[in-house]
């Protein structure tokens, strides 16, 4: 996979969070980004053609509710997945109606699944 160069943005505002995603993500032979607000996020997303954005939705600046939203409102199709804290219902059918590809409650996915889980949805 040292060949590959799938770009993984992730949107994390929590420093030692996104920082073990990242790294571990990295060992995978991902090219990781990080982003730490939600205007951050917008603006890299316009910029630099990522496979994937990791998506926290409680994030200063802007929510991950709104960068959802400006996304889908300016037609762009990038596969966002959405990590975060929030586990209610509401929150999970809005960020699905909202185009997000999959929803995934922090504290429920072990380091391992969560590389699984993008491993499977980059296709490697």
């Amino acid at each position: 996979m040292s060949e590959q160069k799938i770009k993984i943005l992730i949107a994390e505002d929590d420093p030692f969070l996104s920082k073990i995603m990242g790294n571990r993500l990295r060992e995978e032979g991902y090219f990781i980004e990080i982003a730490v607000d939600g205007q951050e996020t917008l603006e890299k997303i316009e910029s630099n053609g990522y496979t994937l954005v990791m998506l926290d939705l409680v994030m200063p600046v802007k929510t991950g509710f709104e960068v959802l939203q400006e996304v889908k409102e300016k037609g762009n199709k990038i596969p966002i997945l959405v990590f975060t804290n929030l586990a209610q219902e509401d929150d999970r059918r809005e960020v699905i109606e909202l185009g997000a590809k999959g929803y995934y409650v922090k504290s429920d996915i072990a380091m391992d699944e969560l590389v699984a889980t993008v491993k499977n949805f980059v296709g490697t």
